[in-house]
């Protein structure tokens, strides 16, 4: 469960370099009340790996430990934008099948990339599909053990791509690959670090042009805002009962 005490010291410093002095002692007054909330939230809730019908069914763990959630606070990150993650939580089979079922691509000629892939379940979900390869992206080495663990141990007879792999790295400092691309994101961070992954995303196609998607999932507006504001970007679909949105590249000047 969240460790509180690890967890207000380097909040407090985020809010100190993003809001400054006056704004951050504000907040501070409400923050251990928010992380004493949500600790009581999940103090009750019993380490327990319930099996999902999707683990039984493959012989995974793509679960989190406390209510479908791994806290970030739990584990050993060293990269300090772990304070701007969000915690894990595997996505939906129903869910994600629905979003690459969106894409009018041939999968064969993309390689996908997961930012933030937990314990894998997104790039075993889409070893479904036939893609060129598939890349995950983990800055936990716990998360990216496991994750290498499900890869090695998952079997299904609708697998069309084997070309999987976890890396164990920050996604802001990863190097998109120069082939086209299916980028995913199951709200994996906070605003910050996400309009850094765009803008490199957008040096990227200047650099070397090329089709790219990408799929959000669980976003919300202020998000929203900066892919529809990238000026490399745009919308081609929305999905607001599954609640995800696809966007794609435009003609760059």
């Amino acid at each position: 469960m969240p460790r509180v005490a690890k967890t207000i010291i380097p909040r407090i410093r985020k809010s100190l370099r993003d809001r400054g002095l006056v704004a951050s002692l504000f907040r501070s007054v409400l923050l251990p009340v928010h992380l004493i909330r949500e600790y009581r939230g999940t103090k009750s809730l019993r380490l327990e790996r319930e099996e999902s019908e999707f683990d039984q069914a493959h012989g995974v763990d793509t679960e989190g430990e406390f209510g479908g959630w791994t806290y970030l606070s739990d584990l050993e990150i060293s990269s300090p934008n772990w304070i701007e993650g969000n915690n894990y939580a595997a996505i939906e089979p129903e869910r994600f099948e629905r979003v690459l079922a969106s894409l009018d691509i041939a999968f064969e000629e993309y390689t996908f990339v997961d930012f933030g892939s937990g314990k894998g379940r997104a790039l075993l979900l889409a070893s479904e599909f036939p893609f060129k390869r598939i890349i995950g992206l983990e800055f936990s080495p716990e998360l990216h053990r496991v994750a290498e663990e499900n890869i090695h141990r998952y079997h299904s007879e609708r697998q069309k791509c084997r070309a999987i792999q976890s890396r164990n790295v920050d996604f802001v400092e990863f190097p998109l690959p120069l082939e086209p691309l299916v980028l995913f994101f199951f709200d994996p961070c906070q605003l910050r670090v996400l309009s850094e992954v765009v803008a490199r995303i957008g040096q990227s196609l200047v650099a070397s042009p090329r089709p790219v998607y990408v799929a959000y999932v669980a976003v919300q507006p202020e998000k929203d805002q900066l892919f529809n504001s990238a000026g490399f970007l745009e919308e081609i679909v929305r999905n607001t009962e599954m609640n995800f949105v696809i966007y794609k590249q435009t003609a760059l000047p």
